[in-house]
């Protein structure tokens, strides 16, 4: 695992390489902003397969991300957000939620009891003819969701976060995601007073596999060298 020292060094040596020396140095805050904005780009590249395949295509990239995999039982809102029909639900996602992977409802299906359900998003537009739709729509075992918006807590301070809207037939009883968690961020250096990344100043370096510790290193300086040539 490298330490940030070597992320510092190596990402120098590449920069100064790929610009022949010309560019101006760049500071540790700088370089971890670039380093930190080039983690997330892979992870995201990973799961959504622009970066070679998919995230759960391969065991191996499985592995690469399995530290990021999180679950969270969902908050439901019962006051203070606006619904697009009366009887959707609204929860809360987890604030470092990156990628969704699994989704799932348990809802009061009546007589059948409480049953599994599965979530299916739908796009605004495409809502209110899916939702009303035999085969696309809601029923015992499918429920829709919406996205909503950035949801902030100005009571206990907590960190924005997106919403949820689930559309079901039955009542939800509740909602469980499994997610891929933004990174934490790469800083080379405790952070001055009034700097942050990703609202963190501590010094941390990289937590995933050294297998894409390259890759992160040269994609941050193709941003940082896409940042000179502007």
């Amino acid at each position: 695992m490298k330490n940030v020292n070597e992320w510092s060094l190596e990402f120098d040596l590449a920069y100064n390489n790929i610009t022949s020396n010309q560019a101006p140095g760049l500071t540790e805050y700088e370089k971890s902003v670039f380093l930190t904005d080039a983690q997330e780009s892979v992870v995201i590249g990973i799961c959504n397969g622009s970066l070679r395949n998919s995230f759960e295509e391969t065991e191996e990239l499985s592995i690469y991300l399995s530290p990021l995999v999180k679950q969270s039982n969902c908050q439901k809102m019962t006051s203070g957000v606006n619904h697009i029909v009366d009887n959707t639900d609204v929860f809360i996602l987890p604030a470092d939620l990156l990628f969704r992977t699994l989704e799932i409802c348990k809802v009061d299906a009546g007589d059948c009891g409480e049953v599994d359900a599965i979530v299916v998003p739908v796009t605004q537009d495409e809502f209110w003819r899916t939702m009303r739709n035999p085969f696309k729509g809601a029923n015992d075992k499918r429920v829709l969701r919406l996205a909503y918006g950035k949801y902030e807590d100005t009571i206990s301070g907590n960190n924005k976060s997106d919403y949820s809207e689930l559309y079901s037939k039955n009542p939800i009883t509740s909602y469980t995601v499994r997610y891929i968690k933004r990174p934490e961020p790469i800083i080379l250096e405790n952070l001055e007073s009034g700097l942050s990344i990703r609202g963190k100043t501590s010094v941390c370096t990289c937590k995933l596999d050294e297998a894409l510790h390259q890759a992160i290193l040269m994609e941050a300086v193709r941003l940082a060298k896409a940042v000179w040539n502007s």
